[in-house]
């Protein structure tokens, strides 16, 4: 049975929409925390000032998934496909609804570290419930799965906010937290994989992939470093050096809350990519293939990030980051699709269980060296740097594609 006109399998939608209620929790808390710290009680912790543990709570969820995303792969075939959504909708609410109970650094830490758990549990299980599907659609399902979940975040950086606003952070956390309710009841819904035949029987670590052949093995090495360098710009460079960014492109042009206004409104758009565009350009890899579109897609990338840092003049660069967040979407839609026809069923899991993890190890490392360039060269060579990253990615793929595996 397809859902609607968008002809995505209703099983497909009943395994992202938990994803999108309980995300919320989690997307309200990078615009609350910040400005709203007291309320959380962070203060300056081991004699390291407050500012760092902000910065250290919001990103902490995402390290730890280089954990997170191996063991989820065994939690899912220990206990069962829908048995493993039901828990992650349960800790993801209760890290929410932590976040409104404890104070202090040390239980929110805690808090974030079971939220990054439990979305390392919702991801592998809706690519693996995609993966499930023909792969000639694995692009549009993939895509459609990223713009609902970011609908979730969309939702609540804006409404769930001016609640927040209105009526306070703990009653918005809390009617947050009982989101858990209508997710139990979808999950309900979700009809179960087998997982007998996934081959995770042991927790592997390896992020070169030493248990595949030589051919196979290049191949995705080569698709993670790609989903390295794409997350390293597009959700963790260009999202946390916005601001900074325009400032040193501004020569005194216009002020600074406009800027700043300017600055939300960029980031505005890297969710409107995901929500809107992600389903259209995963249903045009499918459709035209994924060589065309990954190689299009890097190159139009480079060139919006290229006249971005050029200077050429203000708007030019708003308008080029803009572009370079749907390129992006475009390329990170292809990866995903190309890496589920190149794994083998059985070792699905585990694969993508660790192309996860590159991919939030690039959305990690992004704002750190960003800013880490920022204080000793300038922000632009971040940019720099990214340019090279992704430079290199569409050399090694290049070089693998004639060896590639269909």
């Amino acid at each position: 049975m397809n859902f609607k006109s968008f002809n995505i399998p209703r099983q497909i939608v009943y395994t992202i929409l938990p994803l999108a209620l309980i995300i919320m929790g989690d997307s309200i808390l990078y615009v609350i925390l910040p400005t709203n710290y007291e309320f959380f009680e962070i203060n300056a912790f081991l004699g390291i000032p407050f500012e760092f543990w902000i910065g250290f709570i919001l990103s902490i969820n995402r390290f730890v998934r280089f954990f997170s995303n191996i063991y989820s792969t065994k939690i899912i075939r220990n206990i069962g496909f829908r048995n493993s959504i039901l828990l992650a909708c349960v800790t993801g609410a209760s890290s929410t609804l932590s976040y409104a109970l404890f104070k202090g650094v040390v239980l929110i830490v805690i808090a974030r570290i079971v939220w990054g758990f439990s979305y390392s549990i919702f991801r592998l299980s809706y690519q693996l419930k995609v993966f499930s599907y023909d792969q000639n659609n694995f692009g549009k399902y993939l895509g459609f799965c990223l713009g609902v979940q970011r609908l979730g975040s969309f939702f609540v950086v804006t409404i769930g906010v001016i609640i927040s606003v209105k009526f306070g952070n703990f009653l918005a956390l809390l009617l947050l937290s009982t989101l858990l309710i209508p997710a139990l009841f979808i999950t309900l819904k979700i009809k179960d994989i087998d997982t007998s035949n996934f081959a995770a029987k042991k927790i592997n670590w390896n992020l070169f992939y030493a248990d595949q052949n030589k051919s196979r093995r290049n191949n995705i090495i080569m698709i993670s470093f790609f989903k390295f360098s794409s997350s390293f710009t597009s959700n963790g460079l260009a999202i946390a050096t916005i601001t900074p960014f325009l400032f040193d492109i501004n020569n005194n042009l216009y002020s600074k809350p406009l800027i700043i206004s300017i600055a939300g409104f960029v980031v505005g758009f890297r969710w409107i990519a995901d929500i809107f565009f992600g389903i259209i350009f995963g249903a045009i890899s499918d459709k035209f293939g994924r060589n065309i579109n990954i190689i299009l897609s890097t190159i139009l990338m480079l060139i919006s990030i290229i006249l971005a840092i050029m200077g050429l003049s203000f708007v030019i660069s708003v308008v080029c980051i803009i572009l370079m967040f749907f390129f992006s979407v475009a390329l990170e839609t292809s990866l995903d699709a190309l890496l589920g026809e190149i794994s083998p069923k059985n070792d699905k899991p585990s694969i993508v269980s660790r192309y996860s993890t590159w991919q939030d190890l690039g959305a990690a490392f992004g704002p750190i060296l960003g800013f880490l360039f920022a204080i000793n060269l300038g922000i632009t060579f971040g940019y720099y740097f990214s340019i090279i990253l992704i430079g290199l990615s569409l050399i090694f793929y290049f070089l693998s594609s004639t060896n590639r595996e269909n």
